[in-house]
């Protein structure tokens, strides 16, 4: 593989230049005349900082390289100080192997030891099967947090991806925003701090939030009273705000996650990850795969056209949503697109672990300001919905009831968001690889301000889903008896 020549003096304006396109490898040389080879880009953020993956003195290593023109220098002695911090306490984090600049003065670099058979927690959580089975795991986690707190270390950014498991560590990553204190954290900023953990573990897994932090209290000596838990399940619910709200403004522009296009007369959001020459040239004219031999019609209605496709050697299912008469178009003209709209709500719904088919883009096409047809791309799941699936296993009472259960914790998860479906028929709910139901089809998907809204239409929507069981009257007396409990 051709590995780029970096030029002194021009290393800064090579990277400094770097977009989230840049395709490694790359080496860069230390003010020492050590090279760095780097193999792999973990992350970059144009212009201020990249993580890569490499070699340093053939020793496999992590880089992180700090080249903002103005915060270069205090970035990286921030990361650096955080990092000292947590091995003065003798809390396990990769080790510093060397902390320096490049050749020309203008790049701050920090290297670490690579850890090699090691597991992030996000990606351990990420593959679970349910959230009792990642106590085992998450225990230990919690029990390194409690610690840190009692030493007086407080990572402000406490994330899944800051832990990294292996069979006998748990190691603390990224250094940046390491706080420490000189005493041990009051209750009230180690609930904070704790509670900002556990709202990335997102909804429905209230039983497990609670089992651990039942753990932090015992870890700190605490005496807990149900004051403490409802607190708790209070500062959790303020960090999901937080974090939606941040992660909204995220979803619309140009991150690591997520690239913004602008064609002639269309807006494109699109997951970086499924950039590739085929999906590149679908955003440029997506009408071009609507009469393509190749795709599969799936659904050929007024208001949208659903078509499976291949590109790039993935399937992806696109949306198309019509305008059906002129009247339509006025009525739609100023408002968000329906893709733009099933865009924002399946990121807020994968956010919180609520099961969807992935997002991958959407576009918008306008004219004057005048927004006009829409297309929405999502991951392929499958061909199965859950009527499918129960008219196939309907003499096996042990797979239908599982899967009751799982349909059922589906859907109130959903309104534990506060949120409805608005089109809760059997097709909108797939069963994935693993036979898990996941949600589709969320154009009509609504949010409320006030529960007593949410009840009203929860009632509504759970009334409209029991008529999709009208041949099969056990199912629908499961669905009714466990959705509609609270109500009798």
């Amino acid at each position: 593989m051709e590995t780029h020549t970096v030029i002194i003096p021009s290393q800064f304006d090579f990277f400094h230049t770097a977009t989230f396109a840049f395709v490694p490898p790359f080496r860069l040389t230390l003010a020492d005349g050590n090279v760095i080879h780097a193999e792999e880009v973990v992350r970059l953020l144009p212009k201020k900082r990249l993580v890569a993956f490499g070699t340093w003195q053939q020793t496999p290593i992590v880089a992180k390289l700090f080249f903002d023109p103005h915060h270069a220098k205090r970035d990286m002695e921030r990361d650096a100080a955080g990092i000292a911090a947590l091995l003065e306490n003798n809390i396990p984090t990769p080790p510093l192997l060397y902390q320096g600049v490049s050749e020309d003065g203008r790049i701050h670099v920090l290297i670490y030891e690579r850890i090699y058979d090691a597991l992030s927690l996000e990606e351990a959580w990420r593959n679970r099967e349910n959230a009792n089975d990642m106590l085992s795991i998450l225990r230990p986690v919690i029990v390194e947090i409690a610690t840190q707190h009692v030493l007086g270390v407080v990572q402000h950014d406490l994330h899944l991806n800051n832990f990294l498991l292996t069979k006998k560590k748990i190691y603390t990553l990224d250094g940046a925003q390491i706080e420490t204190c000189p005493r041990l954290l009051s209750k009230k900023k180690s609930m904070r701090n704790l509670a900002l953990f556990l709202s990335q573990l997102g909804v429905g897994v209230e039983n497990c939030q609670e089992a651990l932090f039942k753990l932090y209290a015992k870890a700190r000596g605490w005496m807990i009273k149900k004051s403490d838990i409802l607190y708790i399940f209070y500062l959790i619910k303020q960090w999901d705000e937080k974090r939606w709200h941040r992660y909204e403004k995220k979803i619309f522009r140009n991150c690591t996650d997520f690239s913004h296009l602008n064609y002639w007369c269309s807006d494109v959001m699109v997951d970086r990850r499924a950039l590739f020459p085929e999906m590149s040239a679908f955003l440029k004219n997506p009408e071009s795969l609507f009469s393509h031999p190749a795709s599969q019609l799936l659904k050929a209605g007024r208001s949208s056209t659903v078509i499976k496709v291949v590109l790039d050697n993935k399937t992806y299912i696109v949306k198309r949503y019509n305008l059906k008469n002129s009247l339509h178009f006025l009525r739609r003209c100023l408002r968000p697109t329906r893709a733009r709209r099933s865009w924002r709500l399946s990121h807020k719904l994968n956010l919180f672990g609520v099961a969807i088919a992935k997002p991958i883009a959407f576009i918008e096409r306008s004219v004057l300001g005048l927004r006009g047809k829409s297309y929405y791309v999502s991951d392929y799941i499958s061909s199965e919905h859950i009527g499918d699936y129960f008219t196939r296993h309907q003499h096996d009472v042990k797979k239908t009831d599982a899967m009751v259960e799982r349909v059922v914790l589906l859907l109130k998860n959903l309104a534990k968001l506060e949120m409805t479906h608005g089109d809760l028929k059997m097709t909108n709910i797939l069963m994935d690889q693993r036979e898990q139901p996941v949600l589709i089809d969320l154009d009509g998907t609504s949010e409320y301000a006030t529960l007593t809204g949410l009840r009203q239409a929860w009632d509504k929507e759970i009334q409209r889903f029991l008529q999709n069981f009208e041949t099969m009257p056990t199912i629908a007396e499961k669905f009714k008896s466990l959705l509609l409990l609270e109500r009798n």
